[in-house]
């Protein structure tokens, strides 16, 4: 047997009484000291086991964790939504404009879908009312609302420059001039 083999069986979990390993790690001082460090190791991690505690720890322990999580104050819905609001108010804002937005959105459909009144049937009626559909007027005006959507993006980026948190709005307070 060759050193490799040596290693590998005294590495092995069941390592039984070979006379044939015994007598390789006897003449070779690499498979011995491979062998002494490995008695080692077996010793420092022998003493170093991990026991799992006693049940009686384990249910104090439980106890103690639904102890301190009962003595928490429950706050009310309505403490729970200023906290909420107070932490993020950036994305209450930008909710709330979706939200308009997605109204807005809703109602123009709404009244554009309740203007056409098909007849069940009528494939004619109906090719025409594609043709002449109104959506070709929306897609005109797509860069209006894109162009109108830019000026008051703009608007409003101007507007948070000067407020109490945007950049010039700072300055003006830091060097004591107070904004009507």
């Amino acid at each position: 047997m060759d050193c490799v083999e040596i290693t590998e069986k005294l590495l092995a979990e069941d390592l039984s009484d070979d006379a044939e390993v015994d007598r390789h790690v006897a003449c070779c001082p690499a498979c011995a000291g491979i062998a002494r460090g490995l008695a080692r190791l077996n010793a420092v991690l022998s003493t170093t086991l991990v026991v799992s505690p006693p049940l009686e720890l384990q249910t104090r322990l439980v106890d103690i964790a639904l102890a301190s999580a009962s003595r928490q104050p429950q706050l009310s819905i309505w403490q729970q939504l200023r906290q909420w609001f107070a932490q993020r108010p950036q994305m209450v804002a930008a909710q709330g404009l979706a939200a308009i937005m997605l109204a807005l959105a809703s109602w123009q459909v709404f009244g554009w879908v309740s203007t056409f009144q098909p007849v069940v049937g009528d494939v004619g009626y109906a090719m025409e009312l594609v043709a002449a559909s109104p959506a070709v007027v929306y897609l005109g005006s797509v860069q209006i609302d894109f162009q109108s959507l830019g000026i008051w993006s703009i608007v409003g980026i101007l507007g948070w420059l000067v407020s109490e948190n945007g950049l010039v709005g700072r300055r003006l307070a830091s060097s004591g001039l107070q904004l009507p």
